[in-house]
């Protein structure tokens, strides 16, 4: 279920996203497994910011959620559900046993 964001609310977002610093230089050294999830629909957060995002991080799944835009949790929660167990099911059987996460 898509619903359309009214001009005010797009123009907010813009604003918000065009202040927001820079973080891609930082992704590079995250130690942990990552997910990352995108709506294909997504305007706001495209899928190719996503990729980009997925390529940054050394550990990282990435899952397009076909349908969504930039709400995949709430627009699909079922798929969304799925793709972080898939997610920390892999995480977790990489773990050898009694050895918690790596931080």
């Amino acid at each position: 279920m898509m619903t359309a964001t009214s001009p005010e609310g797009a123009a907010a977002a813009l604003r918000a996203r065009a202040r927001r610093p820079d973080y891609q230089d930082l992704l590079t050294r995250v130690r942990v497994p990552a997910l990352v999830v995108v709506g294909a629909d997504d305007t706001y957060t495209p899928v190719s910011d996503a990729r980009a995002m997925h390529a940054a991080l050394p550990d990282s799944t990435l899952h397009v959620i076909e349908g969504t835009a930039h709400m995949p949790n709430l627009e699909r929660p079922a798929e969304f559900d799925e793709a972080l167990r898939e997610f920390l099911a892999r995480v977790d059987a990489a773990q050898p046993s009694g050895t918690p996460p790596r931080l």
